[in-house]
């Protein structure tokens, strides 16, 4: 028998290059998101505050660094990887980078993509630049003959942008709040926009002509043009609201670069987050042809149909497109519509190249403009062209673009969703927005019924693709009336989906596009105990309640699970009601074809909103 031998550990640096490339490549930080709520493809409703994910990309850095730090042969293969994903998140972060690639030229080319989360236009932030290059340096920043002194971030983070040829994937993500931990800055104060660049804003904003905005001063330090390999381009808008949420860099950035879409021909993914994807620099609603553009991701954006359209219009080989509505059409932008086209008309020229598609409303009202007709009907406000998208394969829309409605849906609604979606569809997601986490009467539930009843239809047809079905809700009830039933519905729709081939999930959403800290919490009492455990049926004298009462009270659901007689009022809809019977006249406007004693009696019986969604 031989001896064992002696030497027989095992070790990475045994390993060839081909394997400990894959190895280090998987420790490489991934590049922040652009907006902190998103709809994520897994099924969830993410929420990851830019404090969250500095840190998350720094946990990341250091596990590649200490990889690279083993030995020379994984310094080799890991040293590139280092620089391949860039995070500019304070004045540090900036000089020094800056610094190394001219000492270094060597790692220009691999640098792929670049995140700058320092607000290099903020007041305290270019004072803090300069005492970092004096510290790094030892003499003061003179810059290009004629700059600013208040340009030294803007000139340091064009130099690096022109000097890293591969560059692919550029994002500018300056934080509503101060990232924690800052060691060059107050980490409790918000930095505000440099005077000097909020007042040149404005005067491009008030300007009674549009500018050229090859002319601005971002044209000369964001050449987005020259930048060959540059295929994608992600703006977070942040909120700086004094004195205006439009007066900040990065709406002017995102206002710039829709201007220059047209000369960025190797561009494909462009995402802006809280803007509303407009060009100040030129009103006209259409848009120059943008057959380069594959991916556009609107997330929390103002934007309306009218502009969404010209959009859509131009870009014909679209094949991704993501809108998150933080805002609700009107009736002024019926006539703005390009040609008169609808949105519905412009994704059915894309059926060809579409594939993902994702349009939500985070706000109260419709972002499909309304018809003429009175009283409203719900089969004029839906999305008609779904069917007819042959080669969507993921699919998320909220019920407003499903079934047109504003309210409570019809009882064949869920038979219908049948015949709404396409046979290519792989993932579809329903995202229910009735209410709120506090909001559980009878005619929300009563809409969840429905929609359960349509995904079981779907699972009843055996689409040949479809393999995951989700619903985003506010908050699924944990404690309400009919929560028993509810839960047990849920749960054979669930087994019903498994049986099919197909992934049902739940998962829960926000109540409205917003910042972190503007969320308000929920109340936990309304759904655990004191010791954090999930509601238990109340108590009778002897104990449990009993299992003959739980009986009778779900044979009592279904003849009151759609009553509403007695049912409190809907705040959302009082919300809306015309205070008085003029304002609804003046609402209505003159063309209502209707007579008015009609009108009159509408009105005070409240059936007001039959004539006006």
């Amino acid at each position: 028998m031989a001896a064992p031998a002696q030497n027989s550990t095992v070790s990475l640096e045994r390993l060839p290059n081909e394997l400990l490339q894959p190895i280090a490549e998987a420790l490489v930080p991934q590049p922040p998101l652009t907006t902190r709520f998103a709809l994520r493809p897994v099924g969830t409703w993410a929420s990851q505050e830019a404090k969250d994910q500095r840190a998350a990309w720094h946990l990341a850095h250091r596990e590649l660094l200490a990889f690279a730090q083993t030995s020379h042969c994984m310094l080799a293969v890991a040293r590139p990887l280092l620089w391949r994903n860039i995070l500019i998140d304070n004045e540090r972060a900036l000089v020094t980078l800056y610094l190394r690639m001219i000492k270094h030229p060597e790692i220009k080319p691999w640098i792929r993509h670049i995140t700058c989360m320092a607000d290099i236009t903020g007041t305290k932030l270019i004072m803090g630049i300069h005492r970092e290059w004096e510290r790094q340096t030892g003499v003061r920043w003179q810059g290009q003959r004629g700059a600013s002194p208040a340009s030294i971030g803007l000139e340091l983070l064009m130099i690096i942008m022109w000097h890293a040829p591969n560059l692919r994937d550029l994002l500018f993500a300056f934080p509503d709040h101060p990232l924690p931990n800052q060691e060059l800055q107050d980490p409790t104060a918000n930095d505000v926009l440099l005077p000097a660049f909020r007042a040149t804003i404005l005067s491009y904003m008030n300007s009674p002509e549009p500018v050229n905005h090859r002319q601005t001063f971002v044209a000369r330090y964001f050449a987005f043009h020259q930048m060959r390999n540059l295929s994608s381009l992600r703006i977070y808008c942040h909120r700086d609201e004094q004195p205006s949420r439009d007066a900040t860099f990065t709406q002017l950035l995102s206002h710039y670069t829709i201007a220059c879409l047209p000369d960025l021909k190797n561009l494909k993914t462009l995402e802006l987050c809280c803007s509303s994807a407009s060009n100040l620099f030129y009103q006209d609603m259409t848009v120059p042809p943008l057959p380069h553009i594959q991916q556009l991701r609107l997330y929390g954006s103002r934007i309306h149909e009218p502009r969404l359209v010209a959009l859509c219009l131009a870009c014909t080989n679209l094949q991704d497109l993501l809108v998150h509505f933080e805002e609700s059409t009107t009736d002024d932008d019926r006539d703005l519509l390009p040609e008169g086209k609808t949105l519905d008309v412009a994704l059915t020229g894309l059926s060809d190249s579409l594939r993902s598609l994702e349009l939500v409303a985070l706000s109260e009202g419709h972002y499909l403009t309304r018809g003429r007709e009175r009283p409203r009907k719900p089969e004029n406000h839906r999305l008609k062209c779904i069917p007819h998208l042959t080669r969507l394969e993921s699919l998320t829309l909220d019920y407003r673009g499903v079934f047109g409605t504003l309210g409570i849906l019809e009882e064949d609604d869920g038979e219908r969703l049948c015949q709404l979606l396409p046979p290519s569809l792989r993932d579809f997601t329903l995202v229910c927005e009735w209410g709120t986490a506090k909001d559980w009467k009878q005619s929300y539930l009563a809409n969840l019924d429905m929609i359960l009843h349509g995904v079981a239809c779907l699972c009843a047809t055996q689409s040949p693709k479809l393999s995951s079905i989700s619903l985003a809700i506010h908050s699924w009830p944990a404690k309400s009336r009919f929560h028993r039933r509810f839960g047990r519905e849920v749960e054979e729709t669930r087994l019903r989906c498994l049986r099919a081939g197909i992934t049902f999930r739940t998962f829960d959403l926000f109540p409205s596009y917003q910042d972190e800290d503007d969320v308000e919490p929920l109340d936990e009492g309304d759904f655990e105990d004191e010791d954090g455990g999930d509601v238990l049926p109340e108590m009778g004298d002897g104990g449990f309640e009993e299992e003959t009462e739980l009986e009778l009270e779900e044979e009592d659901e279904a003849s009151e699970y759609y009553f509403s007689g007695d049912e409190e009022e809907d705040p959302e809809r009082e919300a809306r009601r015309p205070p008085t019977f003029a304002a609804f006249m003046q609402q209505l406007g003159e063309d209502h074809g209707h007579s008015f004693d009609e009108l009159f009696y509408a009105y005070h019986e409240d059936r007001w909103d039959e004539y006006l969604f």
